[in-house]
């Protein structure tokens, strides 16, 4: 990361280098697994003028990247105004979106932001049935479809986004083949028993889960990373001595909330991650500046005043639990209601022998050995 890129008023040894922002909460769709239960746009969200000032405010502690998701970001009509702030500060600019509302007048306002960098579009299945059901709106799953593509035949990087739970585990392999030599790159997140829409015995199992992981590794051992770039995200891992090549970094090095990202609600609110829960709100940017927030020495404590006797459960006895934190903190506290530990770990099942019997076979046309 580039530490010093532009550090004007740091205080401390950490930087927002990239950043989660919900330009809203409303949204077009009505996801099962939604962890912020999605729909209704927040009371008095941040105007265009105060999200000027947040950007701004990014910049000048080091700031690099700004994800703008939602909700549904396009559905919030001044969205352009909003991001157009932002690229005027020279971030760069990412967007998460389920593509329902994405045309060509869109697509035209998206080509006049310099700092565009990628755009990720959520796709939950191999099939209309599922990706439909699962998002609860009828054609979800064509027009997401339509927006990806469209987005890669402009020239934009584009990536798909999968949320697994028990309803699509099933068509990861299905996806793979239809992501194949599709110029897309494919992201891999598990669903938290969090959200007022998402039933708890709908999330993966320990065993699962490590399917998941075990089926990335396969994919990205076999095949060459032109044909399908996929890894899992931050709540797929850790530490594993049989997976290898699963997650987007090349290690775990533990959260990374309240260090190099951070995560705004569209009302101001400050957290260390967008995905965590709202028990973890820091604090807000009507209340003092977000420089003031970031730069609070008693604030972000999960991770800025990490002590290694805060681990608990299995997580206290692991050898890599100095650094690896107990993985995502999100994961811990939805399945165990502590941060400081996560039994959604490879090196734990691996270790506790559950997972030694788990096999993947990729389909036909997907098992070609690269060397």
């Amino acid at each position: 990361m580039k530490k010093e890129l532009r550090g004007i008023v740091k205080e401390n040894g950490w930087y927002p280098y990239s950043v989660n922002v919900e330009l809203t909460l409303a949204c077009n769709m009505r996801c099962e697994h939604c962890g912020s239960s999605a729909g209704r746009p927040r009371p008095n969200e941040l105007s265009v003028q105060e999200f000027d000032n947040l950007f701004a405010d990014l910049r000048r502690l080091g700031g690099y990247e700004v994800c703008l998701l939602g909700g549904e970001p396009f559905v919030r009509s001044d969205w352009f105004d909003v991001a157009r702030a932002a690229d005027r500060q020279g971030l760069r600019l990412v967007f998460i979106t389920n593509g329902y509302v994405v045309d060509g007048h869109l697509l035209a306002r998206l080509k006049r932001l310099r700092n565009l960098d990628r755009i990720g579009v959520s796709i939950d299945g191999a099939t209309p049935g599922t990706h439909d059901a699962i998002r609860r709106r009828p054609g979800s799953f064509e027009k997401a479809w339509q927006a990806a593509k469209m987005f890669r035949d402009e020239g934009i990087e584009t990536g798909v986004i999968t949320t697994v739970t028990k309803h699509n585990l099933a068509e990861l392999p299905k996806m793979a083949e239809i992501l194949l030599d599709q110029d897309m790159s494919w992201q891999i997140q598990m669903a938290t028993p969090e959200g007022a829409r998402f039933d708890r015995s709908f999330m993966l199992s320990p065993r699962e889960f490590y399917w998941v992981g075990a089926f990335i590794s396969k994919l990205r051992n076999t095949l060459p990373v032109e044909r399908l770039p996929v890894a899992g995200s931050h709540d797929i891992g850790y530490n594993s001595s049989v997976l290898s090549r699963y997650s987007e970094l090349p290690g775990w090095d533990g959260c990374a909330a309240g260090l190099y990202t951070l995560g705004i609600l569209s009302d101001g609110r400050v957290k260390g991650c967008l995905s965590m829960h709202d028990a973890f709100i820091e604090d807000s940017i009507r209340n003092r500046s977000l420089i003031e927030i970031w730069n609070d020495p008693q604030l972000f404590a999960r991770n800025r005043h990490f002590d290694p006797q805060q681990l608990t459960g299995a997580c206290k006895s692991c050898p890599f639990g100095a650094t690896c934190r107990a993985g995502c903190a999100n994961v811990g506290f939805t399945v165990t209601g502590d941060t400081f530990n996560n039994p959604y770990c490879f090196y734990r099942l691996e270790k506790e022998g559950k997972v030694n019997d788990i096999k993947v076979d990729l389909p036909k046309g997907l098992d070609i050995q690269t060397g």
